[in-house]
């Protein structure tokens, strides 16, 4: 290996390690603030992505800058070893990266499982509404909301009712969608899926 060549790899090292460090620092700053405003009783949403898909999402790509820096620091710091450090450091290495990417598949295996997008269906008085819709092994659901800027506050009294099996709802795209926002002096109505018989309701303020 020429010097050019081993600082070209050196280099293209240093720039690879360097974004994984800085997804995972992202990563693990998105997961903080999605926790921090969920304890103020609001979501983080971006997007159609709310707090706690974020944080998966945040695991993922965090996962996988671990298994980057895990595997480029083993090569880094071994590249002048001799033959049996090499061997033992990167096995090891990754091994450790094996079982953080079995962990990355439990955890989007996980997120499978249940799933929350969140939909601006109108403004009311200045302000967003939106309706969060739920999917998971329990049925479906729908909850309405306020947005402000990147946070969503669910709309205090709002009523409305799960989608659930007993209602046929298999398919989400049939139950969702379509919103129609209804306006009265003291109320706030959303109605959606077939024929709008999915109906969510809150006070205006």
């Amino acid at each position: 290996m020429t010097a050019t060549t081993a600082t070209t790899a050196t280099t293209a090292t240093r720039v690879v390690l360097g974004a994984a460090a800085a997804a995972l620092l992202a990563s693990v700053a998105v997961t903080v603030l999605a926790q921090h405003v969920a304890a103020d009783g609001r979501t983080l949403v971006v997007g159609a992505l709310g707090g706690t898909t974020l944080v998966m999402v945040a695991a993922l790509v965090a996962g996988v800058a671990l298994i980057v820096l895990i595997l480029g620091l083993a090569w880094w710091l071994t590249r002048r070893s001799g033959f049996w450090p090499q061997l033992l450091v990167r096995s090891a290495a990754s091994l450790l990266a094996v079982v953080v990417g079995l962990g990355l598949c439990v955890v989007a295996w996980l997120g499978a499982l249940g799933f929350v997008r969140y939909v601006d269906v109108g403004t009311v008085d200045g302000r967003t509404v939106m309706v969060a819709e739920y999917q998971s092994l329990a049925g479906l659901g729908a909850v309405l909301g306020y947005r402000d800027g990147w946070l969503v506050t669910p709309v205090p009294g709002a009523t409305g009712r799960e989608i659930g099996p007993d209602d046929g709802a298999v398919d989400p795209q049939a139950e969702f969608g379509g919103y129609r926002l209804e306006l009265t002096a003291d109320r706030v109505t959303v109605r959606f899926g077939a024929d709008g018989r999915n109906v969510l309701t809150a006070p205006r303020r």
